[in-house]
């Protein structure tokens, strides 16, 4: 087993329990033997990517912000797990040249009839807004159709997420895979701007179907806590993303939220699940990455934990 599918599986089964609930709809959108590109709403940094990847049923590859890449011990590992560097001009404007290489690979892993996934928003923010979007996707998309190659045959899956909250684990996350968007879909074929505002327009609407987005809500305001309280009332109503997704924007009787969720699904590791919260915190300067630090450093230290227990339990008895 490759380092990549050893990650996923471990990621999967520690999701499990990490988390509340996580509601995954829509993988019968998922061709099996085509070319694909996805294209997420971006409210979670690394995490949002992390989960989707593990969740899906075909190996996937990643686009990820390219100043994590500076370490070279960092950019092994990161490509060892599929991750390719896009540049932003914040990362200096002597990068920039580096993400054609990038998207020449993205055209390459389409020949092969695999998976890209990319945020067409590029920057991530925690919050529930959906941002303006870049060049970035609808120029694979463009280069993948008009090529001469299976590439041609790419669909685009939009995949709208929806988490609880960003302050940790215990929570819900809707994790919603629309239908594919085609080249059919796309009238303009020669003007690349005109392409690439029609292409965007698409996803944009299909993302707003497939996730809950209002730009007013900010974490911890009493909007937040109502929409908290009823996200947990429909996930034990409804069995499907779709259906939550939808009743999101339906008014209803504000619940109790409950807080509880986490303790239920992780009483035994709660001293590292504090553990890794306390570290995550530590290391970062921007809570941005918090929930996906956080979250990593608990998948890794879970079992070594767990074995540290068993064996002081023994030793006891």
């Amino acid at each position: 087993m490759s380092l990549y599918g050893f990650c996923k599986y471990l990621t999967l089964f520690t999701s499990k329990f990490y988390y509340h609930k996580i509601v995954v709809s829509g993988l019968e959108h998922v061709p099996l033997n085509k070319p694909v590109l996805l294209a997420l709403n971006h409210p979670n940094s690394f995490l949002d990517a992390v989960l989707v990847a593990t969740y899906l049923n075909r190996p996937t590859h990643f686009l990820a912000r390219g100043d994590v890449f500076k370490n070279k011990k960092a950019a092994f590992f990161l490509k060892a797990f599929h991750m390719l560097p896009v540049y932003r001009l914040s990362e200096g404007k002597e990068n920039l040249h580096k993400n054609k290489e990038t998207f020449d690979s993205c055209q390459a892993i389409l020949e092969e009839k695999e998976v890209v996934l990319i945020f067409p928003e590029g920057l991530s923010e925690n919050n529930w807004e959906l941002r303006d979007f870049k060049k970035g996707p609808g120029r694979i998309a463009m280069k993948a159709w008009k090529s001469d190659t299976p590439a041609n045959k790419l669909q685009i899956l939009p995949i709208g997420l929806t988490y609880e909250h960003y302050q940790g684990g215990g929570k819900t996350i809707l994790i919603n895979i629309g239908e594919p968007i085609l080249e059919s879909e796309i009238t303009e074929k020669d003007s690349e701007a005109v392409f690439v505002k029609q292409f965007n327009q698409k996803i944009h609407e299909a993302l707003h179907n497939l996730a809950f987005i209002n730009k007013e809500m900010a974490e911890g305001t009493s909007m937040h806590w109502s929409f908290r309280a009823h996200l947990q009332q429909l996930v034990g109503k409804y069995k499907n993303a779709p259906q939550i997704v939808k009743g999101l924007y339906e008014p209803g009787a504000t619940q109790i939220v409950s807080n509880n969720n986490l303790i239920k699904q992780t009483l035994l590791f709660w001293p590292l699940y504090s553990f890794c919260n306390s570290l995550a915190k530590r290391m970062l300067k921007s809570g941005l990455f918090f929930d996906s630090v956080s979250f990593g450093l608990f998948i890794f230290l879970w079992p070594v934990y767990l074995v540290l227990v068993i064996t002081i339990l023994i030793n006891l008895i």
